[in-house]
C-alpha cells in the first residue's frame, strides 16, 4: 500500500470545492432563511409586546374612564338630591307663605265679618231703643211699666 500524495490533494481539492459549493449552494440560503426566521419571530414577539402595551393602557385608560364615570354618577345623584332638597324647601316655603297669607285674609275677613256683626248689631240695639221710647212715650209710665220695657229690651239684646 502505496499512499498516494497527488490523490490525497486532490481529494482535499475535491472536499474543498464541495465545501465551498455546498456552503454556496446550502449555507447561504439556509442562513437567509434562518435568519429571516428569526427576524419574523422577533417581530411576532415585539408586535405581541406592543399589544400587550397598547391593552395596559387601554386598560388603564378604561380603569380611569371607569371611576371618572362612577365620580361623574356619584356627583350627578349629589346635585340631584341637593335640587330635590331645595325645590322641596322652596315648596313648603311656598305653602308656608301661602298659609300664612290665606290665615291672614281669612283673619281679616272675620274681623270684617266681627265689625259687621257689631254694626249691625248696634244699629239694631238703637232702632229697638227708638221703639222702646217710643212704647214708653206713648203711654204713661210707671215704675212698672219702665222696668219691665228694660227687661224686654234686654232679653231681644241678649
Amino acid at each position: 500500500m502505496e499512499i498516494n500524495f497527488l490523490e490525497i490533494i486532490l481529494y482535499i481539492v475535491n472536499i474543498i470545492i464541495l465545501f465551498f459549493f455546498l456552503r454556496w449552494l446550502l449555507y447561504k440560503p439556509i442562513t437567509r432563511f434562518l435568519n429571516n426566521r428569526t427576524n419574523e419571530i422577533q417581530k411576532q414577539i415585539d408586535e405581541a409586546a406592543q399589544k400587550y402595551s397598547d391593552a395596559e393602557q387601554l386598560k388603564a385608560k378604561y380603569d380611569e374612564m371607569m371611576e371618572n364615570a362612577q365620580d361623574l354618577a356619584t356627583e350627578l345623584i349629589n346635585k340631584s338630591k341637593s335640587v330635590a332638597d331645595e325645590q322641596a324647601r322652596q315648596i313648603v316655603t311656598e305653602a308656608e307663605e301661602s298659609a300664612e297669607e290665606i290665615r291672614m285674609r281669612t283673619e281679616k275677613h272675620i274681623e270684617s265679618q266681627k265689625q259687621q256683626a257689631v254694626l249691625e248689631m248696634r244699629q239694631e240695639v238703637t232702632r229697638m231703643a227708638i221703639q222702646i221710647a217710643e212704647k214708653v212715650l206713648q203711654r204713661e209710665v210707671s215704675y212698672e211699666d219702665n222696668k219691665k220695657v228694660i227687661n224686654e229690651f234686654f232679653e231681644k239684646v241678649g
